[in-house]
């Protein structure tokens, strides 16, 4: 397949973390008459941006190489014989009931399929997911929905390329079927707090603070190595995926509401592993009935 040279690295803030390795206690679960929500209910909703596309010959207003099935479903190029590569969101819109301090509960996912092809592919896109809280036990008004705007970075490799793109040999390991193509994406932050008062102002209780966190949870996202990042565009460590020729990865995202920030402790270089939705526009946000 064809190789993408890329000039520049846009990521911005997203949804997406590696590894998560959390243990909370029967005891920790959340008791309103402490003042505390219960239960969140989380919806999720995904899409891509469908006007940020650009392509593999650099078009980002007019991107033909790039079809538009849907705003969750994208292919590019000419088969071979094997169909056409592409991303496909799914499970969105996603709702689901989040306990606070409990377990994380799954909603969207991203699949890459990887097919040999020939001709223009993608090169970027922009993802949009749209977050809305709402307080279930005990019951209340709903905070403002927030979107979060991240990029991705796209590289479909040459497959006869000696070494590949990621600096591997080609024929072993990810690259067993020729060079895996490369999807890198940027996480700045593993959670963000936010205020809900749920009995009002002037009340027993005052503001209480939570902290959200959208995760990877089962480990599809990992720093790729140098040649990697630098493939795309991308400063090291980066965040990503290498998806096999032939094949289809896929990564799922849970979401986590907490009274604490989580304390991870993960081995070096892997800090960009713990990176989640960063949701800067939920910092400081304050509710009230």
């Amino acid at each position: 397949m064809k190789r993408i040279s890329r000039n520049s690295f846009r990521s911005r803030t997203l949804g997406i973390a590696g590894a998560l390795a959390l243990c909370f206690s029967a005891t920790a679960q959340a008791d309103a008459i402490d003042g505390i929500i219960d239960t969140w209910q989380v919806d999720v909703s995904t899409i891509f941006d469908t006007a940020s596309i650009c392509d593999s010959t650099g078009d980002c207003t007019a991107p033909t190489g790039v079809t538009v099935i849907d705003n969750q479903t994208l292919r590019w190029g000419s088969s071979t014989g094997q169909g056409v590569s592409g991303l496909q969101i799914s499970n969105s819109p996603a709702s689901g009931n989040v306990v606070t301090n409990g377990a994380a509960v799954n909603n969207v996912s991203i699949t890459h399929l990887n097919r040999p092809i020939t001709g223009t592919t993608l090169s970027s896109v922009d993802i949009l997911s749209t977050l809305t809280l709402t307080p279930v036990s005990p019951a209340g008004s709903a905070l403002p929905p927030v979107t979060i705007t991240f990029g991705v970075d796209y590289l479909e490799t040459d497959n006869g390329a000696t070494p590949c793109a990621d600096g591997g040999i080609n024929g072993v390991g990810v690259n067993v079927n020729g060079c895996a193509d490369i999807y890198v994406t940027d996480v700045k932050s593993l959670n963000f707090g936010f205020t809900y008062d749920f009995d009002g102002a002037g009340s027993l209780f005052g503001d209480q603070t939570y902290y959200i966190s959208f995760f990877e949870a089962t480990n599809g996202l990992n720093t790729l190595s140098a040649d990697a990042c630098a493939a795309v565009g991308a400063s090291y460590p980066c965040l990503g995926f290498e998806t096999p020729e032939g094949q289809d990865t896929t990564v799922n995202f849970a979401s986590l509401i907490t009274t604490e920030k989580v304390v991870i402790n993960v081995p070096e270089p892997s800090t960009l592993a713990l990176g989640g939705l960063g949701l800067v526009a939920l910092a400081g946000l304050r509710r009230r009935n």
